[in-house]
């Protein structure tokens, strides 16, 4: 039968019978279709494998038929990978269409790195040989204000010194910017972090010098930056835009190069600012030039009379600046120069081919400044008419106008004419005709290349000559890095101050600096003494190391060492005595948090202790506090905290009470850059971010009213405590350490009050400790106990305890948690138990807390809140405008006083921390970027309205009343730290007395 009439259309079967005849035919004929799983007979498996007897038997026999839908034509999923093999079968994608099945590997990049080291004029060898003479070698730190040219002048160096191809045409032109390494940095355009360039500089004398320039950013906000150059260095240049002049920025890097008895030198930048900008008449540029150097010398003066050290030891003549003692020099990166008076005088003295028995370079330096004028070719400093010989002073025809002169024919003559200008009449020959018509910008550069050589060669003489060597700075580094030179060790203070290359090794770790991925950090080290190698152990100690607590240490080997020049890395086996570099070791940047000490092994402990703090500068006042998107995420977040609080020198991270993870930061700007960095670089989640906000302060403005004396907890104990304000400049000259508890004796420090702030003699004696801390503490605690009625002996024997209670009062404060200023605590009476059981630590610290807190809260508590002051750069028709924003943010105009010799205005105003957030964007949308602002700390200042007053009226969803803002402020703050209830005096006594206190009236 043919198939046609067995299956129908769709190939199911019509007549089984027919069909199972038909098999049995065929099976007669040979021709065997064997489905997979259908059954065979016995007699046709005669040549079969031993697999199809054992399949069979799996399978079954029977005779049954197998339909269409229950056939097999693929074997099963545990048929093929066995029956050990976990199978799943998803009938959905477990994976979201925008996931790649493979990710692609994602290099983050926190820093632009050269790929290879760049040629360089001089061999980095003999760069990296010279550095074990520390005679040869110049650690400098360049700061000054933002925008004052310094990253700008330091390229001027970079490209003298490097091969590095730079586009010659203005529509593609960017400046290099070449230590500005970070990827923020080179979005944003100003240095955020401190970078350090080792160069090899001729100096006039064509002899080379090792300089390692420290890169500092300028913008207030980074002053933690600057810190740490100036720590690592041994002198600064203080760079200063000429038509700005003194800046807020640069009065805070001369106060701090003075309270560290830092050497300066001055660099006038941005001349040609003079010229093509204000264009003044080259009297005037002088007269400008002149104003500015006289307003920072006044300005140190200042600082000088207000010095923390004392006066008799300072060198006051290395802060006066003057050109013709030859720590001035002038610069400016558009016209590609950097020229002194001995620079110049060089100049002139080998055009004119003059003998040094003649003229010497110095003294012909010595007439180019100051009333010293060229009249009929000779040198006088009384000429017949002052005002009318006054365009007639050397520094004016000598140096001002050839510049001036440069400048005006670059600008108007035609390229063939310049060209023969140039070559009759200054020699200059070298420039190609291709140049000639480039844009004049790149023209001048050249030019003045030619005309004033390399600008390397006077800034290496300069510091040079009035910059101090390692080996000449070692005694004032060791007193600003060591906290007690009475109690250190005499080896380690012999062998900084010898700064011997072959002596016991000695160095001090600045900072920590990312990698290029961001993933480690090297450690940035300032060497004292001895030298560093790779393969050998040193000991490490961490910045909680002391003799109480001695275990904060570790043994670190030495891994890798390079001396760091910006976007690249030379690696070297050693680093020598005043030497500046980096460190890789095994885990080394895990045990560092910001700074460290290294030490040789042969010291013992018991002989070591680490180095002084940095002081930051600015105190971290801005905060913010985040949480991750995925709360699941809260462990990467603390690990990319960790890496962020590695990073930022100056910031602060801290878990509150509540858990919150709080960043501290110094200003708008650091907390935008912070943040970037711990979204991009440390951490891979989403972060959500608080409103910004910012720390406050308790004080008490009256006396306690009355005596409370508070019991211990096991009644055993009791303490009488009162508070009374005292005077906020003691504060801040125990910060500045004019006074300190650890340095001082009890002697000085009575003499000290009592000069000052007319403390009567047995109080001065009588004060125990500062608080929250001994180095910036604002707190005092004094033993005003009377002999006969409290047991001076006892007092003394648990004072460690009482003073550990009293800073813990100090630090966090009744109100909301937030440390106490400008408050004197004094015991009036004391009783202590006699068993040791009943009278111990546990006791007394609790104790103490409580009567500080009590003797607080009885007086007139008071909540204080920072105070920025705001410097804006303007014009004038701005002021007024200026006024109207502040008023609207608590805020208000203090000074506005011309920039001389200019159409800009310097305003000065105050305004609260909490009302600052988007100032500085305000202020440049309204004045249409015109004007410049910088926001630093001020001072404290008591919020308006009572802390206390409950009947203080505060809205919903609005802000607060001028009366209700200390309130409000106290009331969010606890909220948000997690503090449950209201601040109140009943949480400190007991209940009875807190009856009476009410009964009486004392208290509401």
């Amino acid at each position: 039968m043919d198939d046609e009439d067995i299956y129908d259309e769709f190939g199911n079967l019509i007549n089984p019978s027919v069909a199972q005849d038909d098999a049995s035919s065929s099976d007669e004929d040979g021709d065997n279709f064997n489905f997979f799983g259908t059954n065979i007979d016995e007699d046709d498996q005669d040549g079969d494998s031993d697999e199809d007897h054992n399949e069979e038997e799996q399978l079954g026999t029977h005779s049954s038929l197998i339909l269409h839908e229950e056939k097999k034509y693929f074997p099963s999923v545990e048929e093929v990978y066995g029956a050990d093999v976990e199978t799943v079968v998803a009938t959905t994608d477990a994976m979201d269409i925008s996931e790649p099945l493979v990710e692609p590997e994602i290099e983050k990049q926190a820093k632009i790195e050269e790929k290879e080291l760049p040629q360089t004029t001089y061999s980095k060898q003999y760069m990296w040989e010279i550095s074990k003479l520390p005679s040869k070698v110049r650690n400098v730190a360049l700061v000054g204000s933002l925008h004052s040219g310094k990253t700008s002048l330091l390229d001027l160096f970079i490209l003298e010194t490097h091969d590095i191809k730079i586009r010659r045409d203005m529509k593609n032109y960017k400046p290099l910017r070449y230590t500005d390494n970070h990827t923020l940095e080179v979005q944003r355009g100003i240095s955020i972090k401190s970078s350090t360039m080792s160069l090899l500089l001729p100096n006039l004398k064509e002899n080379s010098l090792i300089t390692n320039i420290i890169d500092c950013p300028g913008h207030v906000n980074f002053m933690d930056e600057m810190a740490v150059g100036v720590r690592s260095a041994d002198s600064c240049v203080l760079v200063v835009d000429v038509v700005e002049g003194l800046t807020k920025g640069l009065e805070m890097s001369i106060e701090h190069a003075i309270r560290t008895n830092t050497t300066m030198t001055l660099v006038i930048n941005k001349i040609d600012r003079l010229i093509l900008e204000l264009r003044l008449p080259p009297v005037d540029a002088y007269m400008k030039i002149r104003y500015v150097i006289k307003e920072i010398n006044d300005y140190s003066n200042e600082i000088l009379e207000s010095a923390s050290r004392d006066p008799v030891k300072i060198d006051r003549s290395k802060y006066r600046f003057s050109p013709e003692r030859g720590n001035v020099c002038f610069s400016s990166a558009k016209l590609n120069f950097c020229f002194s008076l001995r620079s110049f005088a060089k100049l002139y003295i080998e055009r004119q081919q003059i003998s040094n028995e003649k003229l010497s370079i110095d003294d012909l330096a010595r007439r180019l400044w100051g009333d010293i004028y060229l009249i009929d070719g000779k040198f006088t400093s009384k000429p017949a008419n002052k005002v009318s010989s006054a365009n007639k002073r050397s520094f004016v025809i000598l140096i001002l106008e050839p510049i001036y002169k440069l400048v005006t024919h670059s600008l108007t003559k035609e390229p063939k004419d310049l060209q023969s200008f140039l070559y009759k009449s200054l020699g200059i020959s070298r420039i190609p005709s291709s140049v000639f018509k480039l844009d004049v910008e790149i023209l001048l550069k050249e030019i003045f290349r030619s005309f004033l050589g390399k600008p390397s060669m006077a800034f290496t003489d300069m510091i040079e000559n009035h910059s101090p060597s390692p080996y000449d700075n070692a005694e004032n580094k060791l007193n600003d890095i060591i906290i007690d030179t009475k109690n250190t060790n005499a080896n380690i203070l012999s062998a900084i101050k010898n700064c011997d290359p072959d002596g016991p090794l000695i160095a001090y770790v600045t900072k920590l600096i990312d990698t290029q991925d961001a993933s480690r950090f090297y450690a940035q080290v300032r060497v004292l003494s001895g030298t560093l190698k790779i393969g050998e152990d040193v000991r490490l100690l961490g910045e909680s190391f002391s003799e109480d607590y001695d275990e904060d240490w570790k043994q670190q080997d030495i891994r890798k060492l390079y001396l760091s020049c910006g976007r690249y890395k030379i690696g070297v086996d050693k680093l020598y005595a005043g030497s500046v570099g980096l460190v890789a070791g095994y885990e080394i940047d895990k045990f560092i948090t910001k700074t460290a000490s290294l030490f040789d092994m042969s010291f013992e402990l018991n002989q070591l202790s680490i180095f002084k703090p940095l002081d930051f500068i600015n105190e971290p006042l801005f905060k913010v506090i985040i949480q991750p998107l995925n709360p699941f995420e809260l462990s990467q977040l603390v690990e990319g905290l960790k890496k962020l609080n590695k990073s930022y020198s100056g910031c602060e991270v801290k878990v509150e009470e509540g858990g919150d993870h709080v960043i501290h930061g110094s200003g708008e700007l650091y907390m935008d850059c912070v943040l970037h960095d711990l979204r991009k670089l440390y951490t891979d989640i989403e972060i959500k971010v608080s409103d910004p906000t910012t720390k406050f302060t308790e004080t008490s403005i009256d006396m306690s009213n009355v005596k409370l004396t508070i019991e211990s907890t096991n009644k055993r104990n009791r303490i009488t405590i009162i508070c009374e304000p005292i005077d906020s400049k003691i504060g801040e000259d125990i910060k500045n350490g004019k006074i300190s508890i650890l340095k001082n004796t009890r002697r000085q420090i009575a003499k000290f009050f009592k000069t000052n702030y007319n403390f009567d003699s047995l109080e001065a004696r009588s004060i125990l400790s500062f608080g929250p801390n001994d180095e910036d503490g604002s707190c005092l605690l004094v033993d005003d106990t009377i002999d006969g009625e409290s047991d001076k002996e006892r007092l003394h024997e648990f004072k460690d305890s009482i003073i550990q209670g009293f800073k813990w009062a100090t630090r966090e404060g009744p109100l909301c948690d937030e440390t106490i200023r400008n408050v004197k605590f004094k015991i009036l009476e004391i009783e202590l138990a006699d068993n040791y059981l009943d009278c111990n630590g546990a006791q007394l610290i609790q104790m103490t807390r409580n009567a500080c807190y009590s003797s607080f809260m009885i007086g007139t508590p008071k909540l204080m809140e920072p105070i920025y002051q705001i410097d804006v750069t303007c014009y004038y028709n701005v002021v007024t405008k200026l006024n109207q924003l502040l008023d609207r943010r608590r805020g208000n105009i203090l000074t506005s006083s011309p920039i001389a010799g200019t159409s800009l205005y310097k305003v000065v105003g105050l305004v609260p921390v909490i009302d600052s957030v988007g100032l500085e964007t305000d202020i440049r949308l309204l004045t249409q970027g015109q004007a410049m602002c910088y926001l630093t700390f001020a001072k404290w200042q008591i919020v308006p309205g009572d802390p206390l007053d409950k009947d203080a009226f505060i809205p919903i969803l609005r802000p607060a009343p001028i009366k209700s803002l200390a309130r409000d402020f106290t009331l969010k703050t606890r909220k948000r730290k997690g503090i449950d209830g209201e601040p109140t005096l009943q949480k400190y006594v007991d209940s009875l007395t807190y009856t009476k206190l009410k009964d009486a009236g004392i208290i509401s």
